[in-house]
């Protein structure tokens, strides 16, 4: 069986599931269809009127900042439809490439860099459109035809993304979700003054069992930490937990 599916991971799978059906719908039009250069943050000015962040991408984000606060970055854990595909991507890639060490943290970096792009681009560009003509109608046939009159900007966009997900995240652990999403860099900003966490007590020996377990290859409590607590049954002192800070 998949390690997806072992580590007593069975509530957040289902969890996982769950926001798959309420936000995967979104997420897909977010990548092949959204026309603006950032996708996901101004649906409510969008044109394309089948898109379902119409309705949900207020009350998305209102409960991705609500549950920031209580559990930090447990969003990409628990609900990101992303971060799931990037889970099963890294159970089933070959070579598992790890990074550590000055490469990692220099790499960590970049998501807040993308963090920053994204910014700029919504408030000070005012998040152009990118795809124009709007194409409305059928999906599959809608995606098409957005590829195929959209400026090259947003090919450019769709394609890197698409690339870097898929090929990064075969080659490196969560690659995109460590290093260049710009969501989780704002949430990993936010995770440390979380109300609950998992974090590591005294009893804690530096085995880095913990991090050998983690597809997002760090420790309870530090950056990129999802509280997704795949840890917690690896440690073999029994010491990291969910804890109330």
């Amino acid at each position: 069986m998949f390690k997806f599916l072992q580590n007593g991971q069975y509530k957040r799978r289902i969890s996982q599931t769950l926001f798959l059906f309420i936000l995967g719908e979104w997420s897909f039009y977010g990548i092949f269809r959204c026309p603006f250069a950032v996708p996901y943050i101004g649906c409510g000015n969008c044109p394309v009127l089948q898109c379902p962040g119409r309705s949900i991408w207020m009350w998305s984000w209102i409960g991705i900042a609500v549950s920031a606060l209580i559990f930090g970055r447990a969003f990409c854990g628990w609900a990101c439809p992303g971060g799931m595909i990037a889970e099963f991507l890294a159970d089933i890639s070959i070579l598992k490439i790890r990074l550590h060490g000055a490469v990692a943290k220099i790499a960590g970096n970049l998501k807040y860099l993308m963090l920053a792009l994204t910014l700029y681009y919504f408030f000070i560009l005012n998040n152009p459109r990118w795809a124009i003509p709007i194409r409305n109608g059928e999906f599959f046939n809608s995606v098409f035809l957005t590829f195929e009159h959209a400026n090259n900007l947003w090919l450019y966009k769709t394609i890197a993304f698409l690339a870097i997900f898929f090929l990064g995240g075969l080659l490196i652990s969560r690659f995109w979700c460590r290093f260049l999403c710009p969501t989780g860099g704002l949430l990993d900003l936010v995770n440390r003054f979380a109300l609950i966490k998992v974090v590591a007590d005294a009893k804690c020996t530096n085995c880095d069992a913990c991090s050998k377990t983690c597809s997002m290859d760090t420790r309870p409590s530090t950056i990129n930490c999802t509280n997704c607590g795949t840890c917690l049954t690896q440690c073999p002192t029994g010491a990291i937990s969910y804890k109330k800070m």
